[in-house]
């Protein structure tokens, strides 16, 4: 193999890649690397299918030829990225496993124990995570599809043994950050990576805890009778709607979710004049403080955050540098884009996919059959 090739799985609502790199022994031998980030979709709904699983991991292993994967990297602690390798494994007996494998810094066994400030917060997080669970399911009327996709996304039990799964998945683990020494990891000639996210102290992801009036009177903080639904909106969705925000805790679900998502480990990967950027789900804050640390470069190739969301779409001057126009060098420019319609609310957005469309060639995990793969060809 001679060129660089990049397979997007259709997980439906959620994120599997396979990186295949054409490279050298250290005998100067050509050999070919392979890399895989995450594999997941979510637990409940149309957008989540676990039968998809097992035609993305046979093709992944036809790749490999019996050999193990050059390095497995866990991007963030949410199960649309990270449940489907437990699960091939459990349901299957299909084991994938890797020379390296990389973590997001957060997932190591010590780390809270090390990071006191994140565990404070984190604690919090849960602890509201916990009330919001109690009570939606006393009041099942509030429990939306996307609010269950959400919920089951960031249930911290089942979270927990999916990544204690990929703990073992490569021979040597690491978790890693910006600014962690990647050197000889995977030990690659041919290519770079660099990690451009997250931060090691992952506390300044996580937003405060909001009040919540989880058992407070109807009057608390809105009189609905005072409040009426625009035209052409549904008068129930509505009523759900205001009841939700005035009892608190959407924005604090939310909070939740962005917190895992801003974890995300965010790489880049140069080969022959090209840089690839994989941004697992990070969010506007991650790229805020990527933008402050000077990491940011135009890229080649961007794998879309967090499946179309606003939120994970680059603020206008981040997405200037990453994609300017033109193009500084002539060559062509990818965004990827894997997900699935109807799973949480307003994702894919329609203004994220036209902006990237203006930029580059946008791709999207849709145009292709369920657990098939975009392919996208890069040459020496």
């Amino acid at each position: 193999m001679d060129a660089l090739r990049v397979r997007c799985y259709n997980v439906r609502f959620g994120g599997a890649i396979l990186i295949s790199i054409p490279d050298r022994t250290s005998a100067g031998n050509p050999i070919t690397r392979h890399i895989l980030i995450d594999v997941g979709n979510v637990l409940s709904g149309a957008g989540g299918q676990d039968e998809l699983f097992a035609p993305v991991v046979q093709d992944i292993e036809s790749q490999l030829h019996g050999r193990p994967l050059d390095l497995y990297v866990m991007t963030h602690e949410h199960l649309d990225h990270i449940q489907g390798l437990p699960y091939v494994h459990a349901r299957l007996g299909a084991d994938l496993r890797a020379r390296h494998a990389w973590l997001t810094a957060s997932a190591a066994p010590d780390y809270y124990d090390r990071h006191p400030e994140a565990q404070r917060r984190l604690d919090a997080l849960r602890q509201a995570y916990t009330r919001i669970e109690g009570f939606l399911a006393a009041s099942p009327g509030l429990l939306t599809p996307a609010l269950q996709a959400v919920l089951y996304n960031n249930d911290p039990r089942r979270t927990a043994d999916c990544v204690d799964f990929l703990r073992a998945v490569g021979r040597q683990t690491w978790y890693v950050y910006r600014g962690y020494d990647i050197s000889r990891r995977p030990g690659l000639r041919d290519a770079r990576l660099e990690i451009w996210a997250p931060e090691e102290d992952v506390s300044i992801y996580y937003n405060p805890v909001l009040p919540m009036a989880l058992n407070a009177p109807a009057d608390f903080s809105l009189a609905l009778d005072t409040l009426s639904p625009p035209a052409g909106v549904d008068a129930g969705a509505f009523y759900n709607l205001v009841e939700m925000r005035r009892r608190g805790f959407m924005d604090n679900l939310l909070a939740i979710d962005r917190a895992a998502n801003n974890t995300s480990v965010v790489f880049s990967l140069e080969w022959h004049g090209w840089r690839l950027l994989f941004a697992g789900d990070a969010e506007t804050r991650s790229w805020q403080t990527m933008s402050r640390q000077g990491v940011l470069r135009p890229v080649h190739f961007l794998k879309v955050s967090h499946h179309g969301s606003f939120n994970g779409l680059p603020p206008a001057p981040i997405l200037d540098t990453l994609l300017p126009q033109p193009a500084p060098d002539g060559r062509p420019r990818y965004a990827v884009v894997s997900t699935f319609p109807e799973t949480y609310n307003n994702v894919p957005a329609a203004a994220v996919l036209e902006e990237l469309a203006s930029r580059c060639t946008l791709r999207s995990t849709l145009d292709v059959p369920d657990g098939a793969f975009l392919d996208i060809v890069f040459p020496p």
